[in-house]
Parts: C-alpha cells; structure tokens; sequence
C-alpha cells in the first residue's frame, strides 16, 4: 500500500529496523522510565516523605487509589471508544502517542506536588494529581501503545520481533531505575522533599524527546489496509456492549482476559511492596546495596531472555515455553518464601523465578495480537479501541487494588515511617505481610496462568495473512519459526 500517514518515518511495508529499535524500544522508555518512578516509590515517597499515612487515621491512604482505579476503568472505557472512531492521516492510535508526550510529564510532577497544613487541601491535591495521570493521560498513552504491536502488521514473525523488543523496553527502564535509584539517589535525597521534587522533574524533561521518537517510528499498517477495505467501518458502528458481543465469541480472547487478571493481581501485589520487603525484610532501610542486587540477579534472566526467547519457543513449542517457564517460576518463589531474609537464597530463587518467566513476559502482546485476530475470525469485525481499553482496565484496577491492600495491611499490622532523628523497627507482623506480597501472591497466581496458557493455546482460531481461518494448531510451525 503506498499512502503513508503523514507524522511517521516509517516509509517501507514491512516494519523496518529503525522502526523496531527507535518505535518500539528507545522511545517508549520516555514512558517507562516516567511510570517506573511513578509506581515504584510514589506510594514511598507519600507515606515515608509526606506521611500521609497518617491522613484521616490511615483510611484516605487505603482507599483513594480505588477511587482513582475505579474511575480510571471508565476512562479506559472512554479512550477505547474514541480510539475505534478517531479518524486521522496519523491512524487512529498514534495521535494519542503524540498528545502523550506533552501531558505525560506536566501531570508525573504534578503527583508530587503536595500540600500541607490542611488535611482537606492536602486529600484534594493528592486525588486530583492521581486522577489526571492515571485515569486520563496514562489512559490516553496506554490505550494506543497497547495497540501498537497489534496495528503495525499481520505478519506472525514481525508480531513475535516486536512484542520481544517492546517488552525489552521495560526491562530497560526497569533495571536503570532499579540499579541507579536504590544505589545513588534514595541515599542521596532521603526523606527530603525538594530533593524528590528534583528527581521528578529531570526524569520528567527526558521522557519528552523519547515520546515524540516513538510517534515518528511507528506506523499502523494494519489500520491503513483495514480503511482501505472497508472492514474498519463496521466496528465504527458497533456500542461497546455489542463489541464485548463480539469479544465474547471468542473462547481465546475470554481466556486471555481471565489470564491478565490474574497475572494484574498477583504482580500489583508484588511490585507494591518490592521497596518496603527489600528495606525491612532482606536489608535494611536505604541500605544502598540490597534492592539493587534484588533487581540486578532477578532480572539479569530476563536481560538474556531478548535473545533466548524466541529459540526456547522454536524448540519447546510456544505454549509448552511459557506454561513450564511459569512452573519454573514457582519453584523459584518456593525457594524465597521459605527462607525470605537469606538474600543468598532470595536472589537464587528470583533468578530461577525470572529464567521461567521469559517466555510469558515477552509474548504477552503476540497473546492479543492472535485474541484480535481470533475476534475478526468469529466475529467479522475487530475490536481493538475496545480491547485495549478493557486490558489497559484489568491492569489498571488490579495495580489500585494491589496498592490499596498494601497500604490498609500497612495500617493494620502498625507499619512505622521512617525517622530522620531515630532508628525504626517493624513489627514481625509487618514483615510477614511484607514477604507474603513480594511472594507468596505470584506464588499462588502462577500455576493458574500456566492451565489458562495451555487452554488458551486449543482454543479459538486465527487468521493467516491470507485472511483465510485457520486453527492454532495449524500455525504452531509458523510460530516456532517466529
């Protein structure tokens, strides 16, 4: 097809290397690196830095992030809507990755912006502040980076290429944040909030650039050949009831969804309390040294995983990979929950837990690639907008929940802030829940996903490039060859 949308340097049909690398690996760190920071230690920065965990006697801490998720699931609702029926020469995603690059980093400082003296100005702020980031302008990005995967070609091969780098993206960030921030500056800015402020501010400035690389190197091919068969203005019509009609007829994509909430709840859980496990549980407060060994031997699988995932899936088969890598994991989280102060054993264990979760991190969007092709195949319409709305929804409202329980077990067990002028202890109470949501949670979580992989890989159908219907176990060689 030779029309190109005008905004991207994506010139050729098929999805270049400067498109792979800039587009879906360089620039999505601008977000990343914003959403780490963000996830990581917003929460630490308000209940070790502002106190506000002893707002309204600890309840507003506990249930102001379920007001944000609950409203957020709306907006994710909204942004779908508007993705299926925004029509532009820059697709019908991609403009939304360029308002991003603006609004992303006002609202990220804009959440560490909190007042004080007045308990009822200081609640108002900190809600604002969360509403505006999460529940519309990470809305607005997540929306249309869901979809970007999906949208820049049909080709198995390229899909599997591009969900590989734009998963390497996270792992980036991700392991930038995890080494430089425990190691040089959470000892360097402390509890000090201009310092924070600062911190804030530069990560903000950097995002920008990187943001607007990755409008320019993406491209919705899939789009364009959609507008250009008219297939694209029957899902125009459809409400969102009757695009979950569509959905639902799809035992696949069913599957898939009950999969992201699952794995939404358990990771919610455990990345909310990584920080406080690793400070009050295996080291000690701001120690410098033991959150960056946590990330460092735990994720340096994942770092190999780029170049390992696609020969492990050739060789076991892509559904066999990602179960038995998940089973793997729970061997390792054994490991650490039966000795979780040993940091010998704990680190042993994540990097046995990470060596299996290769497959699985790394194919999640090849997963909602072939559901919305299994949606075409049954339905005869896709439903992207809506698709990416109610993922971008499950994740969204597992991380509120994962944040809220932690912060009301914190209220419960009698979880002590940190002093400038004392040393702090926790009580045992404390670092047993500390170590059963680092832990114990994927635990449980990972043998389900495993059986939901391996139904999910007998169901449904998907769609050759050819357009013809086909069952997945037809495509299973064409996998393993991607």
């Amino acid at each position: 097809m030779k029309r190109i949308f005008s905004g991207t340097l994506c010139r050729g049909e098929t999805v270049g290397r400067a498109e792979r690398l800039l587009g879906h690996l360089v620039g999505p760190l601008g977000f990343g690196f914003l959403s780490i920071l963000v996830n990581s230690y917003l929460n630490v920065y308000y209940t070790d830095v502002c106190g506000l965990g002893r707002l309204w006697g600890g309840s507003f801490m506990g249930v102001y992030p379920l007001l944000v998720k609950f409203l957020d699931v709306l907006t994710y609702m909204a942004a779908g809507w508007l993705v299926d029926r925004t029509v532009s020469r820059q697709g019908k995603a991609r403009p939304y990755l360029l308002l991003s690059a603006v609004l992303l980093p006002v609202s990220a400082v804009l959440l560490f912006v909190v007042p004080q003296g007045n308990d009822f100005l200081t609640a108002a702020a900190v809600l604002g502040s969360n509403v505006l980031f999460f529940a519309v302008v990470v809305t607005l990005y997540c929306t249309a980076n869901t979809l970007m995967v999906p949208l820049s070609s049909t080709d198995a091969t390229e899909r599997s290429r591009l969900a590989v780098t734009a998963n390497a993206q996270g792992l980036i960030s991700g392991t930038a944040l995890a080494v430089v921030f425990p190691t040089v500056i959470l000892p360097a800015i402390g509890i000090d909030r201009g310092r924070w402020m600062t911190v804030m501010l530069l990560t903000a400035l950097v995002a920008v650039p990187l943001l607007l690389l990755q409008f320019l190197f993406t491209r919705e091919r899939v789009t364009e050949a959609e507008r250009a068969s008219g297939v694209r203005q029957a899902a125009e019509k459809l409400s969102l009831k009757a695009q979950l009609g569509c959905c639902g007829k799809s035992r696949r994509w069913i599957l898939l969804m009950l999969y992201f909430v699952v794995l939404g709840m358990a990771n919610a859980i455990s990345s909310s309390a990584v920080f406080y496990y690793c400070n009050w549980v295996l080291g000690s407060y701001n120690d410098g040294i033991t959150q960056v060994l946590f990330y460092a031997i735990g994720n340096l699988p994942m770092g190999i995983g780029v170049f390992l995932c696609n020969p492990i899936c050739r060789r076991l088969g892509r559904t066999r990979a990602m179960a038995g890598g998940l089973l793997l994991s729970t061997a390792g989280l054994g490991m650490c929950i039966l000795f979780p102060t040993s940091l010998p054993v704990v680190l042993a264990g994540q990097f046995i837990k990470a060596c299996g979760a290769i497959p699985s991190t790394y194919l999640a969007s090849v997963l909602l690639s072939e559901a919305l092709d299994d949606v075409q195949a049954q339905s005869g319409v896709r439903c992207d907008g809506f698709t990416s709305s109610l993922y971008n929804s499950i994740c969204t409202l597992t991380g509120g929940i994962g944040v809220s329980l932690l912060n009301v077990g914190m209220a419960v067990f009698g979880y002590a802030a940190p002093s400038a002028v004392a040393a702090v202890t926790q009580p045992q109470a404390v670092r047993s829940f500390f170590t059963f949501c680092q832990m114990g949670a994927p635990l449980l979580a990972y043998p389900v996903l495993a059986v939901l992989l391996v139904r999910m890989g007998r169901a449904g159908t998907v769609l050759n490039q050819g357009g013809k219907k086909e069952h997945p176990a037809e495509t299973e060689p064409a996998q393993k060859a991607a």
